[in-house]
């Protein structure tokens, strides 16, 4: 897991110099998921509700991004 810590900041800096400021600053941000990560003790959660919660806000989100997006750019192919 050091290694791809390792990997991801390197390619954060490198990003800063020659990409975007703005996306060397997301990829520190997947720096921030390790301590998280660690956290994790193996055991499967407790909160029955979450499963629910999630299949209903998973596609809720995807239609009100569609939305969005008609809204935005207008009557767009669905595909590309």
């Amino acid at each position: 897991m050091k290694e791809i810590l390792l990997y991801v900041a390197l390619y954060a800096v490198v990003s800063f110099f020659f990409v975007s400021k703005v996306y060397a600053l997301v990829q520190v941000g997947v720096l921030l998921v390790y301590p998280v990560l660690k956290l994790y003790n193996s055991e499967k959660g407790k909160a029955k509700w979450m499963k629910w919660f999630f299949y209903l806000y998973y596609p809720i989100h995807l239609i009100i991004i569609g939305v969005l997006r008609i809204c935005i750019h207008g009557d767009v192919n669905l595909l590309f």
